[in-house]
């Protein structure tokens, strides 16, 4: 049996369609199969093929573009239990450890299968009975509500806090370098087994975000008089309408992703080096 790959691409980047081709190519000459999205099968690039219900032969998925892309369809690779790696071409590109600019080496890297997985923690919560994962976080906001909301937080049943602000976010560890740092959480590694809790824009001084136990269930509840419309949003991709009073429950999810990483990419150092190039377009912008 030929080895089968999945392509994904953000369609807004320009770069993504070029990468896309590009992996193609070197891949093909090396004798495996390529499905994709509609979008790219409409340029000529793999068979069209549905996401959600992948072919059996496909050993990986690729993303090509920033984050968001591969958040897209990270609960897809995951449920289906399907490798993913993430091709940068987008702006910021944590989570990808592939170099658009060496096909050859990444199609080497894909055929040989002796890549390194990091095993990462899905966060799970059911909406209007309907099972939603994320890869990065959770929160519940204010949406486009001017005023403050209060959420209170609860920790297997114990209360954690009540917080008056914007909103309640909860990260995965792979998700504290995105939402969680931005709202002033902490920086955690990747393969540290737990769960962030941070509070966002709180009206409280002392109030902090707290790390717990990846076996930890959280609850979330907004309170409020005028059941306001708030915003549950699913790694910053899916946003959900829920009034004041919602009670929002969420647990790791029994499912893992299994995302590709480059050799000789440890995390701090990473980090670095993203930083710089934050720094670098903030000083041309």
């Amino acid at each position: 049996m030929k080895s089968a790959f999945y392509f994904y691409a953000n369609p807004f980047h320009p770069r993504s369609s070029v990468a896309a081709r590009a992996l193609q190519e070197a891949l093909c000459r090396k004798g495996a199969d390529i499905y994709a999205d509609p979008d790219l099968a409409a340029q000529g690039i793999g068979r069209a093929a549905d996401v959600h219900a992948l072919p059996e032969d496909v050993r990986a998925v690729i993303a090509f573009g920033g984050d968001g892309t591969l958040l897209r369809i990270a609960a897809d690779a995951a449920l289906q239990d399907v490798p993913m790696l993430g091709v940068h071409t987008g702006t910021v590109g944590f989570l990808m450890a592939g170099d658009a600019e060496k096909p050859e080496e990444t199609a080497a890297l894909l055929m040989a299968g002796e890549y390194r997985y990091d095993f990462c923690p899905l966060l799970e919560t059911e909406f209007e009975n309907k099972r939603y994962l994320a890869l990065n976080d959770i929160s519940i906001t204010r949406g486009e509500h001017p005023g403050v909301v209060e959420v209170s937080v609860w920790a297997d049943e114990e209360l954690v806090y009540s917080s008056h602000g914007d909103g309640m976010l909860l990260s995965t560890p792979l998700g504290s370098t995105a939402y969680c740092l931005a709202a002033g959480g902490p920086i955690v590694r990747p393969d540290t087994l737990c769960l962030i809790l941070t509070p966002l824009c709180a009206r409280e001084l002392l109030q902090r975000s707290v790390v717990l136990p990846l076996d930890t269930v959280i609850t979330l509840r907004a309170h409020g008089r005028t059941r306001r419309r708030l915003q549950l949003a699913i790694d910053g991709q899916t946003l959900l309408p829920v009034t004041e009073e919602a009670k929002i429950q969420i647990h790791p999810a029994k499912e893992r992703l299994r995302l590709i990483s480059a050799p000789g990419r440890p995390f701090f150092s990473t980090l670095r080096k993203k930083q710089a190039i934050w720094n670098q377009q903030e000083e041309q912008e």
